[in-house]
This record gives structure tokens, C-alpha cells and sequence, in this order.
């Protein structure tokens, strides 16, 4: 399975963040600012280990980003954790959930129950 981290995350400066740590612990990461250009980029890099998904996007939501996921019969078993700053209930359709801000800590814990570089 491929170790590549496929990132969803409008806020530049969060997705350059978060991209820097999971390289550092040995991913690859693909990152996307929007769901449309997360689901173009997921095409390209075939089926990631893990989807790092906001739950508040432009263009296409996290919502619905997930549902296009779910329908795609060779990725609709990727695990997914949806990030959000939203008060919100968790989607149960994902396999984790971040309230934003998290920890750095918190975010590798999980990307490490689902992925091994």
C-alpha cells in the first residue's frame, strides 16, 4: 500500500504546515486547497494510505468530497480524518476526527494508526 498522504486543506499556511511534519516522519504528502482539486489530485496519485480532509472547503465540501470518495468502488475504503474548527458533530462515515487547533502529537497518532512509513 502506498505511503502517500493525500492532504485536503483550504488554509495555506496549515496545508504547508501539516505537509513539513508528515514528510519529516516519512510520508509523501499530496496536497490540495480545494475538494475538486483533492479529488483531480487523488486520480493522479492512484489510492493513498490516508485522507487528511477539512471539513469546510470552497468548491466542493469535505462532505461531499467524502461522499464522491465513498462511491468510487477502488478507494472507497481509504480511511479518512476530517479536520475542522466547526463545534459540529464528527461525520460518522470517517475513521477520525481533529477539532482544529490540534496538536501535532495528536495528528501523527493518527496518521500512524493508518499509515507506516
Amino acid at each position: 500500500m502506498s505511503q502517500t498522504i493525500l492532504l485536503v486543506e483550504d488554509d495555506a499556511d496549515l496545508r504547508e504546515a501539516m505537509s513539513a511534519l508528515l514528510e519529516a516522519e516519512g510520508f509523501e504528502v499530496a496536497a490540495a486547497p480545494n475538494g475538486m482539486a483533492g479529488l483531480k489530485l487523488l486520480e493522479r496519485i492512484g489510492r493513498p494510505c490516508l485522507i487528511l480532509l477539512d471539513w469546510w472547503l470552497p468548491l466542493l465540501s469535505g462532505s461531499e468530497f467524502l461522499s464522491c470518495l465513498r462511491a468510487d468502488p477502488q478507494r472507497h475504503s481509504v480511511p479518512v480524518v476530517v479536520l475542522t474548527a466547526s463545534e459540529a458533530p464528527p461525520p460518522t462515515e470517517a475513521e477520525g476526527f481533529l477539532r482544529k487547533p490540534f496538536e501535532s502529537a495528536r495528528l501523527l497518532n493518527l496518521v500512524h494508526s493508518c499509515c507506516t512509513p
